[in-house]
């Protein structure tokens, strides 16, 4: 269910260069969503909270019927842009993205009562983000 938007988002992630190694030790990035700043763990919190909601509208399910249509309406880029940003910040590869999205995924599957909670000012930061 929930692959259905992360799939094709990890697929655009293919296309985000990967980025430059510094000469030296490399300290380890965050793979804990602790790590983050307020507004990074937020971003990727609602990016994933999109791909919910977008992949309950695709299977009808009531849950999504709320809230507009995120696929065509800037979740699915919200997701990517947040992505693309925890990479360059955070000196993250494609594999330690994966890693903080699937830990928010569990976080969410495991209170997904949380989702309408945090929607309206997800909502929010879609739109400040011009989308």
């Amino acid at each position: 269910m929930l692959t259905t938007m992360l799939l094709p988002a990890a697929l655009l992630l293919q296309a985000v260069p990967e980025a430059a190694t510094p000469a030296g030790p490399a300290t380890p990035p965050p793979t804990r969503i602790e790590d983050l700043t307020v507004e990074e763990s937020a971003a990727l919190r609602c990016s994933v909270a999109f791909a919910f909601i977008s992949d309950w509208q695709k299977d009808s399910d009531p849950r999504g019927q709320a809230w507009p249509g995120l696929a065509e309406n800037g979740g699915r880029e919200f997701f990517v842009r947040t992505m693309a940003q925890l990479m360059d910040r955070r000196g993250l590869d494609r594999r330690g993205v994966l890693d903080l999205v699937a830990l928010q995924t569990e976080q969410l599957n495991a209170s997904p009562g949380d989702i309408p909670a945090i929607m309206p000012a997800c909502l929010m930061m879609k739109s400040a983000a011009g989308l």
